[in-house]
């Protein structure tokens, strides 16, 4: 009999239902990441994480780069002062972006199938509309990069078989396991819990040892049987100019989960910083639950600030008392002395 069947098929990129875009073909998250020419001109249709991302080294490899985001800020899910800085760092570097905007519609007479991170074709004009449907602008560009979320990759594996609605993301529970198939487990992108390559591969270690643990008949009591970081403490890195570095719940996200917040923010001013970028400018946020005086979520944005977040995430991970993490002491001169800035202004603000 079979023990397990894991999906991991991953996701695809969604394509709005805009008219001529899909047949278009334009360039999705695959292109932009297996890069072979860079378009002269691309307009970007997003404002998240691929979107920024993209926009950042085709602009510094050279191509005239609009953004067309149909909301009023990037990264909406994180904390607001990301999406400022980011916003400033990509209109240093030349960027258009375009808020409150969509396609219209996309015309491209010439479409050729030359393979991924290669222009797929000739010119193509956008029409760019505003909320309400009318047409504010026209643009020509070489490429097209739609960064407009993904769907798990589900279609095609006989779910249908099972009663499982194949357009639809897998829900599992914390072991794994497709609800109602205690053989299915699904991970990384195709159950849609944490859309990121370093939790689907946590995801696959935790139901890997579910598996292992279920074939030889051994108890699944223990933290590693289950995906517990999925819930609140995700880390993520966006590597734009400046970097995004994040763990947890955003200030908007712990209280919209019901819970009494304290916030420390601050610029990353510390001795560190100076000696590592002149003019270095970055700034970070802690958000505390008060009640258990922990941390349930940092953000920090500035040059080359990736390697901070692991500190964070083990803080929020291991659900660490403020009054202990006065103990984990930086290093002189580092960056990471803003942990002690943060926890300074904390204690001022509570005494």
């Amino acid at each position: 009999a079979t023990a397990a069947v894991v999906l991991a098929t991953g996701s695809d990129a969604s394509i709005p239902p805009i008219p001529g875009l899909a047949d278009a073909a334009p360039w999705t998250s695959r292109d932009a990441t297996n890069l072979v020419e860079v378009p002269a001109r691309i307009a970007v249709l997003g404002g998240g994480v691929v979107a920024c991302e993209a926009a950042t080294w085709l602009a510094e490899l050279g191509s005239v780069v609009t953004m067309v985001v149909r909301g009023n800020a990037l990264l909406p899910s994180m904390e607001p002062f990301v999406g400022e800085r980011v916003s400033s760092g990509l209109r240093d570097r030349g960027v258009d972006i375009r808020f409150g905007t969509t396609f219209g519609s996309v015309a491209r007479p010439e479409v050729d199938d030359t393979g991924y991170g290669r222009v797929h074709g000739g010119p193509a004009v956008v029409e760019l509309a505003n909320r309400d449907g009318d047409v504010v602008d026209r643009l020509e560009v070489d490429e097209i990069l739609v960064a407009a979320g993904r769907r798990p990759r589900t279609v095609g594996v006989g779910l249908e078989i099972l009663g499982i609605d194949p357009k639809s993301k897998l829900d599992v529970d914390d072991h794994l396991n497709v609800a109602g198939h205690d053989w299915l487990y699904a991970v990384g992108d195709v159950n849609g819990r944490a859309p990121l390559t370093h939790m689907g591969k946590y995801q696959a270690r935790v139901a890997g040892d579910v598996i292992a643990a279920r074939a030889e008949a051994r108890s699944l009591d223990g933290e590693r049987y289950l995906a517990t970081a999925d819930h609140a403490a995700v880390p993520q890195v966006v590597f734009t100019e400046p970097q995004v570095g994040s763990v947890g719940l955003t200030e908007r996200a712990a209280n919209d989960a019901g819970i009494d917040v304290v916030i420390s923010e601050l610029d990353i001013e510390v001795a560190g910083s100076a000696l590592a970028r002149e003019n270095y400018s970055g700034r970070a946020v802690l958000v505390i639950d008060r009640a258990r005086n922990v941390l349930v979520g940092a953000t920090f944005c500035g040059p080359d600030i990736a390697e901070l977040v692991h500190s964070a995430t083990v803080a929020v991970v291991g659900e660490i008392p403020l009054e202990r993490l006065w103990h984990a002491v930086p290093s002189y001169p580092t960056v990471s002395e803003i942990w002690l800035r943060l926890l300074e202004n904390l204690r001022e603000e509570q005494s």
